[in-house]
């Protein structure tokens, strides 16, 4: 008589990061995750959200949850919902602008047109100076950056993130690589900065890719369309 009991296999998916096209393998959420679906579904802290998406992601990817951008972070846990729960959430919505009608209607979104949107004139390259040719190569801002704002958005955290997100100073064929040169040294570059630098380096933040899903539909009672555009893990959640 066998003295272990059988285990049980779970089905394994590919994809590919959002950020990179890097593909990944996961598996759905198994009964063991579902305390941590509940703290993210519940929790109103942003930190312990997050922190609770990082373990899950870990579970059923084994990826470094600390090196994926934030909307690889989105866009993996909204898989793992689609295969592990099911492709359709459930959604009461009422009017996006106030009217008369204060009907709530049933909504169905379907996970599977979840998409990643990605602006035209995004780079990861920005321009300082061309008469230099003087550039910045960036990176997408991660868990980590994310907290530090989260935490406090003085000048200090701000500057810190952008050091953070700069993988490289590049004047013509000289490419210096942050990692390689101290805070100190960094934040003297930086704070050389003008305006018109700051306003640029914000366009790269502003225009990044982000999960999103264009959500439209009818009242029932008053006959109005309505469309409002869904962003962050918490909206996606029944």
């Amino acid at each position: 008589m066998k003295t272990n009991l059988p285990s049980i296999a779970s089905p394994i998916y590919r994809d590919n990061l959002p950020s990179n096209n890097q593909e990944f393998t996961y598996r759905p959420f198994l009964v063991r995750e579902e305390k941590l679906l509940q703290m993210i579904k519940d929790d109103g802290d942003i930190p312990q959200i997050y922190e609770s998406l990082k373990q899950l992601i870990k579970n059923c990817t084994g990826l470094d949850v600390e090196s994926l951008s934030v909307f690889d972070i989105e866009y993996i846990f909204l898989r793992l919902r689609q295969k592990s729960v099911s492709e359709i959430v459930e959604l009461r919505m009422r009017h996006v602008e106030h009217t008369d009608c204060d009907h709530v209607e049933d909504v169905i979104m379907d996970l599977r047109n979840i998409e990643v949107v990605r602006k035209e004139d995004h780079n990861t390259m920005i321009q300082i100076d061309s008469e230099r040719n003087l550039s910045l190569k960036m990176r997408y801002p991660k868990y980590q950056d994310i907290m530090k704002l989260e935490n406090s958005q003085d000048f200090d955290s701000m500057l810190s993130v952008l050091i953070s997100c700069t993988e490289m100073i590049i004047e013509n064929d000289e490419i210096y690589e942050t990692r390689n040169f101290s805070e100190i040294e960094l934040k003297d570059f930086f704070l050389q900065l003008n305006l018109q630098h700051v306003e640029e380096i914000k366009s790269f933040f502003n225009t990044m890719p982000k999960i999103c899903y264009n959500l439209e539909w009818t009242c029932t009672k008053c006959g109005r369309k309505e469309s409002h555009i869904i962003e962050g893990v918490q909206s996606f959640l029944s």
